[in-house]
């Protein structure tokens, strides 16, 4: 039976840092009243059409357990499962967030994954007039993100507003829905692109998508002698 990798991918959307100040440009923060957490995540395996969603006001948890642990505990799960995490800024923001939280609540490490960092990608690769979400959908004319923007949702979610909190699933659904095609996109031109074939210990398929639709394309040249290259039939690698 063929074994496939688990390729999680995902999106945060993270309250922001509760504080006194005395000014409101470019000035310092005299009191945190609360730290920056989670408030949900959408996420996608990698093959499948359904994109899942949990939050603060969804989760499931025991009696005595806060709704923020519960959150931790099944992102850490989903990492845990995970050979590969894809999410669009995962290096600077995403991973480290979930680290961060990990840390927090005394959780060891989850078991080992690669990180694919599309935003990262997009940079290196190309040179876009933006590297965001947003930008990237439209250019690819894949789709854009919802309307109603983050900034206009993250207070009336922790003020207790439910209708809010529905309107934060849709916009962290369809940030992961975009991300999962944008991924795909990109995924011909990800040079350092994990393995597919080391993951699943299958010779001979495509080391981005594990296709085995392969077509002898030319050589690459070496001292050593000629290297045959070969073109994906499936992603175009």
């Amino acid at each position: 039976m063929e074994t496939k990798p688990r390729i999680l991918i995902y999106d945060l959307e993270v309250s922001p840092t509760l504080g006194w100040t005395y000014g409101l440009y470019k000035t310092n923060v005299i009191r945190v009243e609360q730290n920056p957490s989670i408030m949900s995540i959408s996420w996608r395996w990698y093959g499948e059409d359904i994109t899942r969603h949990e939050s603060l006001a969804t989760i499931p948890r025991k009696k005595g357990t806060s709704s923020n642990l519960a959150l931790i505990k099944l992102i850490w799960v989903l990492f845990d499962e995970a050979d590969i995490v894809v999410a669009h800024n995962a290096n600077r923001f995403d991973n480290k967030v979930a680290t961060a939280s990990f840390l927090r609540y005394k959780l060891a490490p989850p078991s080992p994954y690669k990180t694919i960092d599309t935003l990262a990608v997009a940079r290196s690769v190309a040179k876009f007039n933006s590297n965001s979400l947003n930008s990237l959908g439209k250019l690819f004319e894949i789709g854009s993100k919802t309307e109603t923007t983050y900034a206009d949702l993250w207070y009336e979610c922790l003020t207790g507003n439910g209708k809010a909190w529905k309107q934060l699933k849709e916009y962290n659904n369809q940030d992961v829905d975009l991300l999962y095609s944008i991924y795909e996109r990109l995924r011909p031109y990800i040079k350092n692109h994990p393995n597919i074939g080391d993951l699943t210990q299958i010779d001979g398929v495509c080391p981005k998508c594990g296709s085995s639709k392969l077509e002898r394309r030319g050589f690459n040249m070496r001292r050593s002698g000629k290297v045959q290259r070969y073109v994906c039939k499936s992603c175009g690698g």
